[in-house]
């Protein structure tokens, strides 16, 4: 099950904690001129979705990337 948590980083900004299972698996924060940025070790997939409105769905696998044979820039 995906939980979320709202947090505070290390420098106080406030972010989004992505939980599954107990396991943190992604924090979305506040990026540059009101975007956000999601973080995460996890990535399976990103879908851009048709629609008015568009959306992305983002998939996560079950294990961290590193793990699964991928490379920190490849996340």
């Amino acid at each position: 099950m995906i939980t979320f948590k709202v947090a505070q980083t290390k420098t106080g900004k406030t972010m989004v904690e992505v939980w599954r299972d107990d396991i943190f698996i992604a924090g979305i924060l506040e990026y540059k001129e009101g975007n956000i940025q999601l973080i995460s070790e996890y990535y399976d997939d990103v879908q851009r979705e048709p629609g008015l409105p568009p959306s992305v769905i983002i998939k996560f696998s079950e294990e961290q990337g590193e793990r699964r044979g991928l490379k920190g820039g490849e996340l």
